[in-house]
């Protein structure tokens, strides 16, 4: 049976129309109008929650995007950081995994304050959940040391659901990306 998860969607893959999950309004502390595929975010609630278990709070700041939305965001960074900086860290639309609501990113919360992005890297939460996030059926999309394969700067907290635990811990313990995955998946299968 195919892992309707298991899709793989980056600069040199657009999303297809069959692509569409059944999406849920997500509580955060962060922003009010978050979504994402219901089974996504049912695990992100079980990995939050272990979080919290280990003493640190993680908020959605991001999950489905529609395609008007990832040109908003396009744009504004765009104008915010350079060519440079949106090439590295931001999608076009239709080659964003953020628009099948498979793909979260979280920001901690910590002594009052949100850690996002860049400011989070070092962060003993970020650390947490890279070490465990597979647990619940999650990869960090865009590992350190990847970008020549991924296309994009490293990002801890840009989470993508897979769905199967099994595949998840694979990719963690081989220190692989999505890509270098679905290239041995497929492999194996000649």
């Amino acid at each position: 049976m195919k892992n309707k998860y298991l899709i793989l969607v980056n600069r040199n893959h657009k999303m297809t129309n069959e692509q569409n999950y059944e999406k849920v309004l997500c509580e955060s502390i962060y922003a009010k109008d978050r979504t994402l595929e219901k089974k996504t975010y049912e695990q992100f609630l079980k990995l939050q929650k272990f979080v919290k278990e280990n003493g640190y709070i993680i908020a959605i700041e991001s999950g489905y995007r529609s395609s008007n939305l990832q040109q908003e965001i396009w744009d504004e960074c765009l104008e915010l950081y350079g060519l440079d900086y949106v090439k590295s860290f931001v999608a076009l639309p239709g080659y964003s995994e953020h628009q099948t609501g498979l793909a979260v990113d979280y920001l901690i919360f910590d002594n009052g304050k949100f850690y996002e992005d860049q400011k989070m890297v070092n962060h003993p939460a970020s650390k947490l959940i890279a070490n465990n996030a597979y647990k619940f059926g999650f990869i960090i999309r865009y590992p350190k040391d990847k970008e020549h394969i991924t296309g994009y700067g490293f990002e801890p907290w840009h989470l993508r659901y897979i769905d199967d635990v099994d595949i998840a811990k694979y990719i963690y313990d081989n220190n692989l990306c999505l890509e270098e995955y679905l290239i041995k998946k497929d492999d194996h299968k000649k």
